[in-house]
């Protein structure tokens, strides 16, 4: 079974590439100039310019992206994260917008490498692993649409990587850097920082939620106190009109919903995920097993995912392969694929996301097989 999926996944693979190429290749100047790398360049250009506290009032950062964008985008979307976020594009600022798009591009592809080879010196695979593993990542839907809109997602995933080195090294200075990074979108840490805390791993812990304070407090820099409120209410309202469309769980479940009731139950759901994943992990915190289930929640159970950034679920898929290569899960790449085949199938906005159904479905499976092969005895285990 092994091999033949390894003869005829490379194909699979190779194609996934091909139609990413075309599909990011063929997109139009129109489309760059009206996605949302826009928004985040001309926050950061309001910040070169000395305006930082314009960048959460959209009748100052509206009239810029249209001017910037050659009418391109809609005015009335708002910068809705932190304003650290903004500022590794202040350099691209001195670019046209559509060359600065290009160029991020790049350092976006660079960014995924780094992840990849970073997880291998300290969660290694074997040589070849980050080669493999980078084709494959850029085989994946989430990819191409990092790429067509220009987002930090990138940033988050070496964030994520750092986090789980910190983990499996219980290094303060990787934790603070992670904590950093991720906190770009929050939502996605609280599940690292449980398998800190869980490993009691405290000053590690520490050091992540510093960085993390560090992210979170940064639009304090653009008007005090009332930069940070416009951040958290831009956010919300934000999150609230496009919750079907995301790839977390919330999102199979919106369009039956009415009105703010997918908000609040996807902020419900993503609690009660954190709260049931918190002592499991106490319980089990050297698991291999646990952690790439922490972060596969992360993601699955998050109130507001979109599709570049389920791009972090290269960390679970990594850590499955770990999992496979000791005999503890079978081969996940069919689960891989799954998702990327279900993610495909979103990116053309159905009734239902079925992204995160697909992930829900292969946690379940390999979370079956796993207490499966434990309740064995133990001569029945080691004969298998």
């Amino acid at each position: 079974m092994t091999n033949r999926w390894q003869r005829w996944m490379m194909p699979v693979v190779v194609g996934f590439v091909i139609a990413g190429i075309a599909v990011v290749g063929r997109e139009s100047s129109l489309v760059r100039r009206s996605a949302d790398f826009t928004i985040v360049y001309s926050a950061a250009t309001l910040i070169r310019e000395g305006r930082a506290e314009a960048v959460y009032q959209p009748d100052q950062l509206g009239p810029l992206m249209l001017r910037l964008s050659d009418n391109a985008i809609d005015p009335r979307l708002p910068f809705d994260a932190p304003l650290a976020l903004a500022l590794p594009l202040v350099p691209l600022t001195f670019l046209p917008l559509e060359l600065a798009f290009h160029i991020w591009q790049l350092v976006i592809i660079v960014l995924l490498g780094l992840s990849l080879v970073l997880l291998e010196r300290w969660l290694p695979l074997g040589r070849g692993a980050p080669a493999t593993a980078l084709l494959a990542l850029l085989a994946f839907p989430a990819t191409w649409a990092l790429l067509s809109e220009g987002q930090s997602t990138a940033l988050l995933l070496l964030g994520a990587v750092l986090l789980i080195g910190a983990w499996s090294r219980d290094s303060w200075r990787l934790a603070f850097l992670g904590g950093l990074l991720l906190a770009l979108k929050p939502q996605y840490l609280p599940a690292y920082l449980i398998l800190l805390g869980a490993r009691r791993q405290w000053r590690a812990l520490g050091t992540a939620l510093l960085g993390a304070v560090a992210v979170g407090l940064s639009p304090m820099l653009a008007g005090g106190p009332q930069g940070l409120l416009a951040m958290v209410w831009s956010a919300l309202d934000a999150g609230q009109g496009v919750v079907r469309y995301n790839e977390s769980l919330i999102a199979t479940f919106a369009p039956l919903l009415p009105g703010p009731l997918p908000t609040i139950v996807g902020f419900g759901m993503w609690g009660i995920a954190l709260a049931v994943l918190t002592p499991l992990a106490v319980r089990q915190r050297n698991s291999m097993g646990v952690a790439a289930l922490a972060t596969a929640v992360a993601i699955g159970f998050s109130p507001h995912a979109l599709p570049y950034d389920t791009v972090l679920l290269a960390v679970p898929a990594w850590l499955g392969f770990i999992l496979y290569r000791v005999g503890a899960i079978q081969n996940p790449a069919p689960a891989c694929i799954a998702v990327a085949l279900a993610l495909l199938v979103d990116l053309g906005r159905p009734l239902v996301s079925l992204a995160p159904v697909a992930l829900l479905a292969c946690l379940v499976w390999y979370g079956r097989a796993v207490w499966v092969r434990r309740r064995r005895p133990p001569q029945v285990a080691q004969a298998a």
